[in-house]
C-alpha cells in the first residue's frame, strides 16, 4: 500500500496542487477580467491592498469567490462564461483539496 501511494498517489497530489493551482489562476484572472468589463457590480467593491494593485496581489481569485458566495455569478447570461464560472470554481476545489490531501499525506501515511 505505501509503495503504491509513493509511487502513484504522491506524484498526482503534487502535480493536482501545482497544475490545478496555475490553470485556476489562469482561469480566475480570464474570468475577472470578463465580470469587471460586464458584470462589475458582482465583484467585491475595490480593496486596499499593497501599493493599490489589486489584481497583481491575487486579488482577482478572491473577487471570483466573492461573486460565488453573494450569488452574483448567476446573472451571467452567457451560458460558456457560467459553464466556464463552475468549472473555474471545481478546479479550484480540485486544487484545495490536493493541496490539503498532500498536507495530510505527511501526517498520517507511515513510511
Amino acid at each position: 500500500m505505501n509503495n503504491w501511494f509513493f509511487s502513484f498517489g504522491l506524484p498526482f497530489l503534487i502535480l493536482g496542487s501545482l497544475l490545478g493551482g496555475g490553470l485556476y489562476a489562469l482561469c480566475a484572472s480570464t474570468l475577472y477580467s470578463y465580470l469587471k468589463e460586464n458584470y462589475s457590480d458582482a465583484l467585491p467593491p475595490r480593496i486596499d491592498v499593497f501599493m493599490n494593485d489589486y489584481e497583481a496581489m491575487g486579488g482577482f481569485m478572491a473577487g471570483i469567490w466573492y461573486a460565488q458566495r453573494t450569488g452574483g455569478w448567476r446573472r451571467i447570461d452567457n451560458r460558456t462564461w457560467r459553464y466556464f464560472f463552475i468549472a473555474t470554481q471545481l478546479l479550484g476545489a480540485f486544487a484545495i483539496s490536493c493541496c490539503a490531501l498532500f498536507c495530510a499525506a505527511f501526517l498520517f501515511v507511515p513510511r
